[in-house]
This record gives structure tokens, C-alpha cells and sequence, in this order.
């Protein structure tokens, strides 16, 4: 090249080129096709490369016709096919020599300074090619391409596409990218092959992010009604806060914004949403003192706090001064959430700029405040309004339900009516054959026990009529070890015939004073639902019936090797007509009866149910004299 009057500047990388290109405006560029990182085909897609309309010769050492026709299609002058030839070479060099009609290099280089640019801060989201994704927000914007800074440590890949939320009621803006530079301070993006229509919006945001306090003002307006638009759309706090900050952060300069919320004790600040916090800031901010640093101040006087250098306040704790310090952050406004009176916390911006906030930027995010403070009690209004609907609900569910029991009361005042008359023919039919049947053992056994179990039958429907106006009982000394063991008994047929092992474990226990034939039919009741329990249920079957005594009370439980009771149900075990059973074989009226017969006792009934499978029913009672 020194050979044809030209003086080499040589780059190893796509990467290099730009840096070189952008310090010194050359007459050409020799593009090699393959290169490490950035290829020759991404270099010539980039908007730098095009804006910069620099002639680039491409060469490659394999070359073929599709190649140089991709080549001169992304827009090379030419194609050369390694080794060059040095007069093909001069040849192509020759005609790309300035002249009248092309601008001069100085021309070039001022027209791509004058490129429009600004820092703006918006949330962009990235893509890469690879499927990771990664948001971000950017630091400085052009028609070329974009500094991005994330609050997370990211490896970016080379490719990728940026989605910028632009305020300009458009829609997000999808740019194709390829990462040209990554330090310390962000990630350099240029853009790939953008449209006329991208370029455009991109071109009209900038221009309007530096275009002085009016256009401010009317971007400002725009995140208002921007925020108004989306607060109205849901009364969920969370998504909520998340669209108010992200319309915050588009305008120019806020790049970290956060919402602390009080406590119900007013005394801490929660942090509830944030938008491009670090990790490290995060956990320094989730909660904070009231009245403490910053925004703990702001809560206290309920006035608008502005700091033009953070990292210098003295209310800024030492440890978060470090955070604050090494995280870049300058300027810093908070101000108060309030409604009707009432602080309901605290919404906060910041930038790395040292630019301090505006008045017109302060007065927006006032508004902004008004804005979500309005929300987040219309939100707590709607909140309340639905508990008190649920109550309403309830109470008319259980007005209901009231209704249809009564219901059921009167039907069941009429069955047993209708019951007992064929009761009361049994019963006297039953004295006739006892007295007929004077010489047979036997048979008068088994006419008693007909006459006891009728009698029994009539007693138990009365007493259903007497639920809902409760009675004085027939109460007497009872050991309950008896009941127990009258109860066994009864079922000890049906027990045997379903394969059930009956085990007692009877301690030494007072007598409690009751009403026998109500204590049996609680006993009863819990018996039969542990045989019922058993029945078809596979493995061991054994029902436990435990007799102890503790802090004046004694205690019978009622323990089966059943499937148990899933815990969702077990509230609603005593409650009248729930059953778990199929349809025809249980009323749900017997755990219900039961609950009701020893509250009158002024007990307890209690279930649980073991994880290891079964049910045990706990009935407690206190033990103490009659009447005197």
C-alpha cells in the first residue's frame, strides 16, 4: 500500500476499525470477510459503518460469486480475492480518489459528530440471538447505535435485538444490534441495517431529548397521561407501580427510580417496586428506618427532598454512602406519596449525571406522585369494598343457610312424628309377646332387647326436636368405660364381620356426670364412622378406644387405621349435613349431633387426622359431682 502512495493503518478486529474510524476518517477501508468477534458481513451492516460512507473493499481467501455478491449487496465498491494483486489493487484504489463531487474527509468526519445524539435514559430490553434475555437502560442514544448500562453484571453475545420503550405512543422500537464495545462503564451497541421508519423515530426522540425545556415539558406531559392511561387499566398495587415506573424512566436523565411503601405500624419502609436498581442498592433500600437517611426524612416532614450530590449528604449512612459511591449515583429526588392527608410513603429518581434535576423534571414527578397516591387508595378503597361484599356474601350464605335448616327442622318435626307413631305399636306389641312367652328364656332376651333399642330409637327422635330449643337432660353419675364397652357390644358383630381389631386401653378415671343414652350415642356415632372409615379401606384395620384422665377432664379417643381426612375438610367435619360419604350412606347429622350433645356437656369434641394415615376423635369432659 505504501507502494501505491497510501498510508496503512492496520486493526486486527471489526471492533478496532470503528475506534480507528472514528479517530481519523480514512480514504478506504480493506475489509477482510472473516474476522474474529464482529464478521466483515456485520461490519458492513452496521449503522456506523453506513452513516460513515467510508469506500470498503471487501477480500476474502475463498471466495466465490455468492460471496461478492453479498459483499457488494451490504454495500463494498468491490470484491478482491485473496492473494491480491497489486495492480488490481491500484486499480480500484484509483477510482475511489477524491474528487470534485465527493466531500472531503474533514466534511465526513463533522457530518457524523453532528450525527443527532443525546442522553436520554429509556428501559431497553435485550434479546441475543441466543435467546438470553436482559434489560437495561440507556445512557447514550443515537441514529448509529446505543450505550446501554444494566444494574446486573451481564455477558452479552455479539448479536442481539433492542427493544427501547419510546414515550412516543408507538409502541416498543426493535433495532437488530451487534455489540461493538463492553467496559466498565456499559455496553456499546451499533445498530444493524436500521429501516427509514426506525431511523426516524430514533432521529425524532433525540432530536426532541435535547431540544430545551418545551419539548421537556411536553415529554413530560406525555409520561403523565402515559401513567394516567396505565393506573387506570388495573387495581393491582404491583402491576401498577411497575407501569408508573417504567413511564418514569423514560424521561431524560432518571435512570434508577424506586417506591417505598409504610408499613401498617408506620414505623419502616418497604421497598415494593424499583427500575434499575443494582442487587447491591436493593438490599440496601428494601427496608428502611423512618426518619432515617433521605427518604426516611421525607416521610417526617412530608416535603420534596432534592440532592445534587447524594454521596456527600450526612444522612446518608456510611454503608450506604459506599453503595451509593461506587454505583456512580449524583442526583437524587424523593418526594412523598399522600392522600387525605396521610403519607403513604415514598417515590424516588436518580441519575449518574452529574446534571441536577430540573424544576419541570421535580414538578413532574410531584404529579407523578399525585398520580399513584390517588391510585394506591382507590386501590385500597377496592380493596376494602371487596372484603366487605365477601361479608355481605357470607352473611347472606349463611342467612341461607339458616333458611333451608329451619326447613329441614320442620320436615324432620313432621318425620319424626310420622316415626314414632309405629314406635309407640312396636313398643306395645313387644310387651304383649313378653308376657306370652313366660317359658322361653330365650325369646324374652330377645323381645327385651327389642323393647330397649325401640325404646332407645323413640328417646334419640326426640331429642333431634330438642336440638334447637335445648332441654335439661336426664344426667347421672356415668363411668365412661361402661358406655364404651355397651357401645363395642352393640357392633361387635358387624366390627367382626369387616375384619376390624377391636384394642382398649382403659387408665383408672372418675365417673362424669351426664346423660347415659346421649354419651352412648356420641360413642356410637364415632364408632360406627371409624368401622365406616375401615371398611374399604386396604391394609390393617384396628380401632383404638383410649379412657384417660388430665387437669379435671377426662378423655376418650377414638383412633382408626382408616385413609383419614384430608386437611381442608377437617373444619367442616361437625358441620350439619357435610359428609364424605357416597351418596346414600350417610346423612352428615351424626358428627353434628355428637359436637352438639357434649358442648351441653360443656366438653370438647375434637378431630385430627395422623399423617401416617387415620382418624382419631378426641371426646374431653369434665368430671364432678351431681347436684346436691
Amino acid at each position: 500500500l505504501r507502494e501505491l502512495g497510501h498510508e496503512p493503518v492496520v486493526t486486527h478486529c471489526a471492533e478496532d476499525a470503528l475506534t480507528s474510524m472514528g479517530l481519523e476518517l480514512p480514504d478506504a477501508v480493506l475489509l477482510d470477510i472473516y474476522l474474529p468477534g464482529i464478521s466483515g458481513l456485520d461490519f458492513l451492516q452496521l449503522q456506523t459503518t453506513r452513516e460513515s460512507r467510508i469506500p470498503i473493499v471487501a477480500i476474502s481467501g475463498m471466495a466465490a460469486e455468492s460471496q461478492a455478491r453479498e459483499c457488494v449487496q451490504l454495500g463494498a465498491v468491490d470484491f478482491l480475492p485473496k492473494p491480491v494483486e497489486l495492480e488490481r489493487l491500484r486499480e480500484v484504489l484509483t477510482c475511489l480518489e477524491p474528487h470534485a463531487g465527493r466531500p472531503s474527509p474533514s466534511a465526513h468526519r463533522n457530518e457524523r459528530r453532528r450525527a443527532p445524539r443525546a442522553a436520554v435514559a429509556v428501559p431497553v430490553r435485550v434479546v441475543e440471538n441466543g435467546g438470553t434475555e436482559w434489560e437495561a437502560t440507556s445512557v447514550d442514544l443515537s441514529t448509529v447505535g446505543v450505550k446501554l448500562r444494566s444494574s446486573r453484571a451481564v455477558n452479552p453475545g455479539r448479536a442481539a435485538k433492542l427493544s427501547f420503550a419510546l414515550p412516543d405512543g408507538d409502541g416498543a422500537l426493535e433495532v437488530s444490534a451487534m455489540l461493538v464495545r463492553s467496559d466498565g462503564r456499559g455496553y456499546a451497541f451499533d445498530f444493524v441495517s436500521p429501516t427509514d421508519d426506525q431511523l426516524g423515530r430514533l432521529r425524532e426522540f433525540v432530536q426532541r431529548g435535547g431540544a430545551g425545556p418545551a419539548r421537556a415539558v411536553e415529554a413530560h406531559f406525555r409520561v403523565l397521561r402515559a401513567i394516567s392511561r396505565a393506573l387506570s387499566l388495573s387495581l393491582d398495587v404491583d402491576q401498577m407501580l411497575r407501569i408508573a415506573l417504567d413511564a418514569l424512566t423514560r424521561v431524560t436523565g432518571h435512570e434508577i427510580s424506586s417506591l417505598h411503601l409504610l408499613s401498617d405500624d408506620r414505623r419502616t419502609l418497604r421497598l415494593l417496586a424499583d427500575r434499575g436498581l443494582s442487587a447491591e442498592l436493593r438490599m440496601a433500600n428494601r427496608v428502611l428506618a423512618v426518619g432515617q437517611g433521605v427518604i426516611g426524612r421525607v416521610v417526617v416532614t412530608g416535603e420534596t427532598v432534592h440532592v445534587t450530590n447524594v454521596a456527600a449528604s450526612a444522612e446518608l449512612p456510611p454503608a450506604e454512602r459506599a453503595v451509593v459511591e461506587r454505583e456512580g449515583i449524583r442526583g437524587f429526588v424523593c418526594v412523598p406519596l399522600q392522600s387525605r392527608g396521610r403519607i403513604l410513603g415514598v417515590l424516588s429518581l436518580a441519575r449518574r449525571t452529574s446534571e441536577p434535576f430540573s424544576d419541570v423534571e421535580i414538578a413532574l414527578l410531584e404529579a407523578a406522585a399525585n398520580q399513584i397516591s390517588l391510585a394506591l387508595d382507590n386501590a385500597r378503597l377496592y380493596s376494602e369494598t371487596r372484603s366487605q361484599l365477601d361479608e355481605l356474601k357470607q352473611t347472606e350464605t349463611q342467612r341461607a343457610e339458616g333458611e333451608r335448616l329451619s326447613t329441614i327442622g320442620k320436615l324432620m318435626a313432621g318425620l319424626v312424628h310420622e316415626i314414632n307413631n309405629p314406635l309407640t305399636v312396636i313398643l306395645g306389641q313387644a310387651e304383649l309377646v313378653m308376657t306370652e312367652l313366660a317359658d322361653s328364656t330365650r325369646g324374652r332376651e330377645r323381645v327385651r332387647i327389642i323393647l330397649q333399642e325401640t325404646s332407645r330409637a323413640a328417646r334419640l327422635l326426640q331429642r333431634v326436636l330438642q336440638l334447637g330449643r335445648p332441654q335439661p337432660s336426664e344426667r347421672r353419675p356415668c363411668a365412661l368405660e361402661d358406655q364404651v364397652q355397651w357401645v363395642l357390644e352393640a357392633k361387635r358383630h358387624e366390627l367382626d364381620r369387616a375384619g376390624i381389631r377391636v384394642v382398649t386401653e382403659f387408665s383408672p378415671i372418675p365417673s362424669v356426670y351426664a346423660d347415659q343414652d346421649q354419651l352412648r350415642q356420641v360413642l356410637f356415632n364415632l364408632v360406627q364412622n371409624a368401622h365406616q372409615a375401615m371398611a374399604k379401606h386396604p391394609g390393617p384395620r384396628v380401632l383404638t378406644l383410649r379412657t384417660t384422665e388430665a387437669d379435671g377432664r377426662v378423655r376418650v379417643e377414638v383412633r382408626d387405621t382408616g385413609p383419614g381426612i384430608p386437611p381442608e375438610l377437617l373444619p367442616r367435619v361437625f358441620d350439619a349435613f357435610f359428609t364424605t360419604k357416597p351418596a346414600g350412606e350417610g346423612t352428615g347429622l351424626g358428627l353434628w349431633m355428637s359436637y352438639s350433645i357434649v358442648e351441653q356437656h360443656q366438653g370438647r369434641l375434637g378431630c385430627e387426622s395422623r399423617p401416617d394415615g387415620g382418624a382419631t376423635f378426641v371426646v374431653e369432659l369434665p368430671y364432678r359431682k351431681g347436684p346436691s
